[in-house]
């Protein structure tokens, strides 16, 4: 039986809450023990399990899996026992599991009154162009038959309906091809047809280019060398991304090409990477220098994230305002030119 995932915020606020136990001084048993004391009676029996695999040998990330959480944090976890900062690694999938509740959020918030309108502006468009507008185009026929303008609104009022029905027919087969094909594809398929969505493109580089930023600086950081942490990334808890990456790029490190060569050749990737890892290795401090770039690139991302939010309600409300305008104007319109027909 599939277990019902943890809501984010709650999620977020385990991590922060756990992560600031293990600062002063908890060990990590310990801590779970007491946040087990405080949880709801339902996730008392993952606690155990959790507790249950640490005392048997397994790592922090691994055991966490007994927990219905997020896969995302579970993978920053297994970078920062790798890096040896577990308290971080806690504070950051708090921090990333908050960040993408609040974005989730806000689009249900943003979203919700448009797509109430629209639905509403449906229903409406559907009665009208079953009851009301075929009088009007009998009465505008005999009246005023030479108003072209009149008819012609009249006419792509009518075919409003069937084009909100084609809209939501084609986001249904969107989230569908995306549960039902899209999530089952290799990750190098993935990202070649992700990069082909203008829109969607940059989202992605910027994803793939923090990632890869941040955990390998974190990784260097911590005195790994660059072919060491790549190994740490070939491993399947570094999730599907890192993992073929990790792969590819120490497969090009030992047949004798450069690091910032190969990020170089990837076209997901932003073009400033491989400059960073190049001044990097200049200067002996390419762990810091990348960890300060994938920190850049998140709050790019944050920015981008909101300012794509504070479009969709105002664009929604626009198109819900014209339709209305159009609405009333099919219905007007006519009226008008049958007075003075009159």
């Amino acid at each position: 039986m599939k277990r019902k995932r943890w809501p984010l915020a709650e999620q977020s606020l385990f991590f922060v809450r756990l992560g600031r136990l293990l600062e002063r001084g908890y060990p990590l048993g310990q801590a779970l023990e007491f946040l087990a004391i405080q949880a709801p009676a339902k996730r008392r029996p993952e606690f155990e399990r959790c507790l249950q695999q640490l005392r048997a040998g397994l790592p922090v990330s691994a055991a966490v899996e007994a927990l219905s959480v997020d896969r995302s944090a579970v993978s920053l976890l297994f970078f920062a026992e790798r890096h040896g900062d577990l308290p971080r690694g806690m504070a950051e999938a708090g921090a990333a599991l908050a960040q993408k509740a609040r974005f989730g959020e806000q689009l249900r918030r943003l979203g919700r009154y448009p797509l109430f309108l629209l639905i509403l502006l449906a229903v409406m468009l559907v009665g009208m162009e079953r009851w009301l507008l075929p009088q009007f185009e009998r009465a505008a026929a005999t009246l005023s038959s030479g108003n072209q303008s009149v008819s012609l609104l009249m006419s792509l009022i009518a075919h409003v309906p069937m084009a909100l029905g084609v809209i939501a027919l084609l986001a249904a087969f969107s989230a569908l091809f995306y549960f039902g094909c899209f999530r089952r594809w290799p990750v190098a398929r993935q990202l070649h047809f992700a990069l082909y969505i203008p829109w969607c493109a940059s989202f992605v580089r910027m994803f793939a280019t923090c990632a890869m930023a941040r955990q390998l600086g974190c990784l260097l950081q911590a005195g790994l060398s660059v072919y060491e942490a790549l190994e740490v990334f070939s491993e399947p808890a570094s999730g599907p991304f890192l993992q073929v990456e990790g792969r590819r790029i120490r497969d090009g490190l030992v047949g004798g090409m450069a690091l910032d060569v190969l990020v170089g050749a990837a076209r997901y990737y932003e073009p400033e990477l491989a400059l960073v890892i190049r001044h990097g290795q200049s200067n002996g401090e390419l762990g810091k220098e990348l960890e300060h770039y994938g920190e850049f690139l998140l709050q790019m991302i944050e920015k981008r994230a909101e300012a794509a939010l504070k479009l969709v309600q105002p664009l929604l409300l626009s198109v819900v305002g014209a339709l209305i305008v159009g609405m009333y104007l099919a219905i007007l319109l006519p009226m008008f030119s049958m007075l003075n027909s009159l």
